[in-house]
């Protein structure tokens, strides 16, 4: 028995829009006020059925890529909101915009990775556009809420807009003048919680309709996932290397982006930032701040 499968076991059921969910979710039933909800969710489901009544090897690998990234969005997202409230403890208001913006942009990458209809592109779905990505993720968002989905759209520019402000002008005044910013945990909670529905769906869907045969992570594949050139230099992640090996041996498919977050991993990936001598930023302070990381 692997990791994975333990998981699956020990999970609870949590009743949410009209069905049983592994997660438990927080901001998520507050938000899909539509009436059609049930309706959007079925429709959801039958867009990934859409996929997994032809998976293939390539689609098992490509989506356990998609899945595995969308888990360390969401982790990614996590360290950058707890750096950005001990950045406003010590008084680094110049990091601030920067840490925002670019946490809400990891997790609606995190939604972006687990949409049926959004192509992976052999991998370059990780170069995605800001613009782009924002538009996809709230278009998405707004079968359920339409309203509040352009809302956090538009919040979304603003966060954008600060930190390009600064980046960019410098101003004088310095943070004085920036826009004016919503609660963005709440905000970053809703959008992994996004992330964890969508991969449920997926993995019900693969379990109902996909052929067991195709249940194979192939290599190459899983190399996109350890080993990047930017500008002729080649970054390898061993960690990265060891995680999706074991997937490769014991668990070839896509689980929900939840069960795909080992306690091993989640340590290794914010024990990473930690001090050598202990003392200054703690990741390891708050874990759950957006999102259930065991």
């Amino acid at each position: 028995m692997n990791s994975i499968v333990t998981a699956r076991l020990l999970s609870g059921q949590h009743e949410a829009l009209g069905r049983s969910w592994f997660y438990d979710f927080r901001e998520v039933p507050q938000f899909c006020v539509s009436t059609n909800v049930k309706k959007h969710i079925e429709s959801l489901s039958a867009r990934y059925a859409g996929i997994t009544k032809h998976w293939d090897i390539d689609r098992n690998s490509e989506w356990i890529c998609r899945i595995y990234l969308s888990a360390k969005m969401i982790m990614f997202a996590t360290l950058q909101l707890q750096a950005l409230e001990y950045a406003r403890q010590q008084n680094l208001r110049v990091v601030a915009p920067y840490l925002e913006y670019y946490s809400i942009l990891s997790v609606i990458r995190s939604v972006v990775y687990t949409l049926p209809e959004v192509e992976w592109m052999n991998g370059d779905l990780v170069k995605i556009p800001h613009r782009k990505a924002i538009n996809l993720v709230f278009d998405h968002l707004a079968f359920f809420n339409k309203p509040k989905a352009a809302e956090m759209k538009g919040l979304t520019f603003d966060l954008k807009s600060n930190r390009e402000i600064i980046s960019y002008r410098s101003p004088s005044s310095g943070d004085k003048g920036l826009l004016e910013v919503i609660d963005v945990v709440s905000f970053a909670t809703l959008l992994a919680e996004f992330t964890q529905l969508n991969s449920e769906l997926l993995e019900r869907s693969i379990h109902k309709n996909a052929d067991e045969s195709s249940f194979v992570f192939r290599e190459d594949y899983a190399e996109k996932l350890t080993s990047v050139t930017i500008d002729d230099r080649n970054f390898f992640d061993k960690e990265d290397y060891y995680r999706v090996g074991y997937l490769m041996r014991k668990y070839p498919l896509p689980p929900n982006v939840l069960h795909i977050m080992t306690e091993g991993h989640v340590e290794d990936f914010f024990g990473a930032w930690s001090s050598e001598n202990g003392d200054g930023f703690d990741p390891d302070a708050n874990w759950r701040l957006i999102f259930d990381i065991p």
